[in-house]
């Protein structure tokens, strides 16, 4: 019978480096059986690896741990673990490039006992943390996740936390963690108990809690106890829908707002062919016939106007214009020269001529200025031959408003008739309108 000398309950667990917050400190005091500190990378060499259990690594790891052991690491980026399968060596690695603000749970791959609060604080953490590491397996001509079990990953597949098999066909395995994560003792015990499962003997579980064990509960007590696992795995389960729903309506409102910007949101970002083509489809929204003159421009002529705007016999024409600074007053005479040439051909003047206008287009619209904002004289000679300035910005109002109910096209159609100068805001009319209702 052979004694052995220097045995002490197990695991055996070997930590590297030196906890950086305060969840790393609570994992260490939680962590059961036998525990030696290393605080340096080099210092692994004063301990014989293949008596260990398990290894917790803080930063960077070791360039070699022995394939036995069990390993959690915090923080580190760079090459995680380096071995060979049928002559291909892969390199699991940990990279900060991702930028995602959309991620999941994958709530398959939780190891059980890991409460679903500490889940989501997990995946909090993760989201603010731009950017944060992807785990990813090399194998010399390209990368992908291959053999990474992912506990949270991008929206896009992108794995951002997980673990792995530390070779083909080996039983141990090595955790990912980013830096200071939250929650860390909740996920070591879980790993613990997991890991329990493949090596009871150098995993027993903690003698020190054995009266929380369903084998030494009373009645009683089992009865509360699979009251609240219930209840936590209705919570749980409510939890996970209500987030499928919110990724879902996360991606119909993504989805729209695309839309959004290559349409109606152009009122108010664009410039050139971009510009007219939305200024086209607001005033089609208002009832107007509208046609864009370069279209039926002979080639090699003069473009005169951008749009012709009719409702009936009434005729305005339209010049469209975006700036990255604010609007010009010189305008007003391309607008003009349209006119005489309409004059020529039809024997009289349009009922309107509209410049309507996108400028600082770089900023944000609520804090642009007005349109030509102390050009008062001008704006009135030009009112006083049926002239009409109108912000894009208004335009893009007044689709809304009319998408929304508040306004009628009908009404918003009469108003731009009816109006020079520059074109009074939305909710004038908007008020206008609810008075002459009631």
């Amino acid at each position: 019978m052979v004694e052995i000398y220097g045995e002490s309950p197990r695991p055996w667990t070997l930590v590297i480096g030196k906890p950086q917050s305060s969840s790393e400190q609570e994992l260490i005091d939680s962590l059961p059986g036998t525990v030696v500190r290393r605080e340096e990378r080099d210092e692994i060499n004063t301990v014989r690896q293949q008596d260990f259990n398990a290894a917790i690594i803080f930063g960077e790891a070791p360039p070699y741990l022995h394939p036995k052991l069990m390993v959690i690491q915090i923080g580190g980026v760079g090459i995680l673990e380096t071995y060979r399968s049928r002559n291909i060596v892969s390199r699991m690695l940990g990279t900060e490039t991702g930028h995602s603000l959309l991620l999941s749970i994958e709530t398959g791959n939780i190891p059980e006992g890991v409460p679903i609060e500490q889940q989501r604080a997990l995946a909090d953490y993760l989201n603010k943390q731009q950017p944060h590491t992807l785990l990813r397996r090399t194998t010399g001509t390209g990368w992908d996740d291959k053999g990474i079990t992912p506990l949270i990953r991008e929206k896009d597949g992108e794995i951002c936390c997980g673990w792995w098999q530390r070779g083909e066909g080996q039983t141990t395995e090595r955790w990912w963690f980013p830096a200071h994560s939250p929650g860390l003792n909740s996920w070591r015990s879980a790993i613990y108990a997991k890991w329990h499962s493949i090596l009871p003997a150098d995993f027993p579980k903690d003698a020190g809690d054995w009266a929380r064990s369903p084998e030494w509960m009373t009645a009683q007590e089992a009865v509360s106890y699979n009251a609240l696992d219930e209840h936590r795995k209705e919570t749980e389960r409510i939890l996970l829908a209500r987030k499928s729903e919110e990724l879902n309506l996360q991606e119909r409102l993504q989805a729209t707002r695309s839309e959004v910007d290559s349409t109606t949101r152009l009122l108010l970002t664009a410039q050139g062919k971009p510009l007219v083509s939305a200024v086209i489809s607001a005033l089609m929204k208002f009832g107007f016939i509208v046609v864009d003159s370069d279209d039926n421009k002979e080639k090699g002529a003069y473009l005169l106007e951008d749009l012709k705007v009719s409702y009936g016999e009434w005729v305005s024409l339209v010049e469209v214009r975006g700036y990255a600074k604010g609007a010009k007053t010189s305008d007003f005479q391309r607008i003009e020269r349209a006119v005489r040439h309409y004059e020529r051909e039809h024997s009289k003047v349009p009922n309107g001529r509209w410049y309507v206008v996108n400028q600082n287009i770089k900023t944000s619209p609520s804090s642009r200025p007005a349109v030509l904002a102390g050009a008062t004289d001008d704006i009135e000679v030009f009112a006083e031959e049926h002239g009409l300035v109108v912000d894009t910005r208004d335009l893009f109002k007044l689709v809304k408003y009319i998408e929304e109910g508040t306004l009628s096209p009908d009404s918003v159609r009469a108003h731009l008739m009816g109006s020079t100068g520059v074109l009074n805001s939305p909710l004038a009319l908007e008020a206008h309108t609810s008075e002459t209702v009631r």
